[in-house]
């Protein structure tokens, strides 16, 4: 039995011709699109709210943190108890309960609950929670109960300067790739963060994960790390067509897969070493690092597929465009010449039958 070498991953001595399966690369992410189109339709239409479509958290929607203190609850492992009774008093109130975690130590030690009430008296429905656990545990106070509230108005201010914060890096990640390396493969790079975001947003409504203030960390958080990909592949490239006058005039497709094959190694360990911890987060840490660890694993897939194989790919059928049109319209004044020679030879034959 041979033993696995992290050599073998190496695709440069492979030779690894991917660009004319462009077709395949553009229907993956176009497949995942569309069942998360599939899956986004029918939450929305059995829970009769577009909201529920994505999943969106309070801090997205309007609703109300509460967290009751209940003093030594880390200690007596009675965190299960409450934490379930807590959010079978709230459900039955009629609120849908999107957070449960512990919160504080010792003596400040209790249950955080977040769950949507946008719609009701915020007033009333607070006190009415309050009247219903201090019915059920007599020991915990009012003072103990704390209760806030967060508006519709500062949820949408929230999403608002999430986008401008996306459109920000989008603009400044183009502009510094296109000074650095060339403006296509800006483009190519831009092109391939947005697939990177539309990625992660399609697994997270596919496999339902709530979308929070976390959410849009992990997003801003793959942005980077993919960018940081693309422009290890884009600077093989550039040395790789720096090197052809010298080694003679190669074809644009083989330069780009060289660059490929050559980073390949280097990125896929990177990703599996990024995604190692990630995944025991995700599995094994408490709610607020799971709703961070998923969709930066998802991220992390997206963004490896795109810095590897789609930025590559649009950025030869880009290049590939753009040359044929130039040697389209070169040849075009030769074509015209010889139409006109054409021309006058016939006008010449005319004249000599007559």
């Amino acid at each position: 039995m041979s033993k696995f070498s992290i050599r073998k991953l190496d695709l440069s001595s492979y030779n690894v011709r991917f660009l004319s399966k462009y077709r395949i690369w553009f229907a993956v992410p176009l497949v995942a699109i569309l069942i998360a189109v599939i899956v986004f339709s029918v939450f929305s239409i059995v829970n009769k709210d577009v909201q529920e479509g994505m999943n969106l958290g309070i801090d997205f929607t309007g609703g109300t943190v509460m967290t009751v203190t209940v003093p030594g609850l880390d200690e007596d492992g009675a965190y299960d108890e409450y934490s379930t009774k807590l959010r079978d008093i709230v459900e039955e109130a009629g609120y849908n309960v999107s957070y449960v975690q512990m919160s504080g130590s010792g003596n400040e030690s209790g249950v955080m609950l977040k769950y949507q009430n946008k719609d009701a008296d915020l007033e009333e429905s607070n006190q009415k929670m309050k009247d219903a656990i201090m019915a059920v545990y007599p020991d915990i106070s009012a003072e103990a109960i704390s209760l806030e509230s967060i508006s519709a108005s500062s949820a949408n201010d929230l999403l608002e300067k999430a986008l401008i914060s996306l459109a920000v890096i989008f603009v400044v990640m183009l502009v510094y790739i296109a000074i650095r390396f060339e403006l296509w493969s800006g483009i190519s790079a831009l092109i391939g963060l947005i697939h990177d975001v539309l990625m992660m947003i399609a697994f997270t409504i596919i496999f339902h994960i709530e979308v929070n203030t976390t959410y849009v960390a992990a997003v801003i958080t793959i942005v980077a790390y993919s960018i940081n990909n693309t422009i290890i592949v884009f600077d093989r490239v550039r040395e790789t067509t720096r090197l052809a006058p010298k080694v003679g005039k190669i074809n644009l497709d083989t330069y780009v897969e060289e660059a490929v094959n050559a980073t390949f190694t280097r990125s896929a360990v990177s990703t599996i070493t990024t995604m190692i911890p990630v995944f025991l987060l995700g599995c094994f840490g408490v709610l607020s690092l799971k709703q961070f660890a998923w969709p930066i694993m998802f991220g992390l897939i997206a963004g490896t597929y795109s810095s590897l194989i789609l930025a590559p790919t649009v950025y030869y059928m880009i290049r590939t465009a753009i040359q044929n049109a130039k040697l389209k319209k070169s040849q075009q004044p030769g074509q015209q010449s010889q139409k006109k020679d054409d021309a006058s030879d016939v006008l010449s034959q005319r004249k000599r039958k007559a």
